[in-house]
């Protein structure tokens, strides 16, 4: 598969056109707001479009949003993680793992402070850019909490987050809010056909985007791991609950929960527990969706039941990968535990 740009190298933000506007049209009239959080799902391009808001900004307003000349020094600057006015904050990756750690650590946050204070090399502002805010714990958040409430003149803070509600509700109530929308079909075409990457044949496009839910990461992640028909299968498990064939969830768990099958089972488990969050969602909102899954979930109006399915589910999946438990047993476990729910 070709490499994915990196958000400080991806040179076009694709869809978010709303966006988009009020992005440019905050910064043509030169009262930019000094701290944005930019929500939306996992994997629709939050970090790119933060970005492209620090190009634009960092070269004062000579890269204009979604089409910056690579060549300029404030974009040679940002795309080899050099610029002196640019603070990145976000998850740490850990080698040993290899994947990102849980949360932001508070030491590194402590840092956002000294950064913005001292004063602009180039003379456009300073830009911090936290992305996912949500993953720092409660200290982390105090830590740059002054910094949101009371920030030197000619700073901005972005601040990107996909579980908005993990944030303190003061850094919420400071910022301004900028939701990015999934993307459309049509939009995920683009995105890959200028990544060079092809659907393969057995993945039907349709299928695909429908469990993408307009989220390129999630994509891409299908394609690269070949969960799809994984994905349809536990779909036939939890469509067909309360009733469970444990012949068929132990013959999935069987064929994922090797240390081999890693990225496979992160895929899986990950769309797992998007769905489930969507049905709740549609519950709510007293809308069907696409599986079914919001009226077994919410049955006689308790969505209750149905946010206690999901959280538990989500709980169940986080803790395996955080304490290392054994992944088929946790996969049993969670639609066991689906099953008797919605009994």
């Amino acid at each position: 598969m070709s490499d994915i740009p990196a958000p400080n190298q991806s040179l076009a933000v694709i869809g978010h056109e709303a966006a988009k506007r009020q992005i440019e049209a905050a910064y043509a009239s030169g009262r930019m707001h000094h701290a944005w959080l930019i929500t939306g799902e996992a994997g629709i391009g939050k970090a790119t479009f933060a970005m492209h808001i620090a190009h634009m900004i960092l070269s004062g307003g000579e890269n204009k949003f979604g089409r910056f000349n690579p060549e300029h020094q404030a974009a040679r600057l940002i795309m080899s993680e050099a610029h002196p006015d640019l603070f990145v904050l976000r998850r740490p990756y850990d080698d040993k793992a290899r994947r990102f750690k849980d949360v932001i650590p508070v030491e590194d946050a402590r840092k956002l402070g000294p950064f913005l204070s001292m004063t602009a090399s180039y003379g456009h502002g300073r830009v911090a850019l936290i992305d996912e805010a949500h993953t720092l714990n409660r200290n982390g958040q105090n830590a740059i909490l002054k910094m949101i409430e009371e920030p030197p003149t000619g700073a901005t803070i972005l601040l990107t987050a996909t579980t908005v509600g993990a944030l303190l509700p003061t850094i919420r109530s400071r910022c301004r809010v900028l939701k990015l929308d999934p993307l459309s079909n049509s939009e995920l075409d683009v995105v890959l056909a200028r990544l060079s990457i092809d659907v393969p044949e057995d993945q039907p496009k349709d299928k695909l985007y429908q469990a993408a839910h307009g989220s390129i990461g999630r994509a891409l992640s299908l394609i690269q791991t070949n969960v799809l028909p994984l994905y349809q299968e536990i779909l036939t498990i939890l469509t067909a609950m309360p009733t469970l064939d444990l012949v068929r969830v132990h013959k999935l768990a069987d064929g994922i929960g090797r240390k081999d099958e890693s990225e496979t089972y992160l895929a899986l488990t990950s769309l797992v527990v998007d769905t489930l969050r969507e049905a709740v969602l549609c519950a709510a909102q007293g809308k069907s969706d696409p599986t079914g899954l919001a009226v077994k979930m919410a049955g006689s109006g308790r969505l209750d039941k149905a946010l206690d399915i999901w959280d538990n589910t989500r709980q169940t999946f986080a803790m395996t990968e955080s304490a290392s438990l054994d992944r088929k047993l946790a996969l049993i476990n969670a639609l066991s535990a689906i099953s008797r729910e919605m009994a």
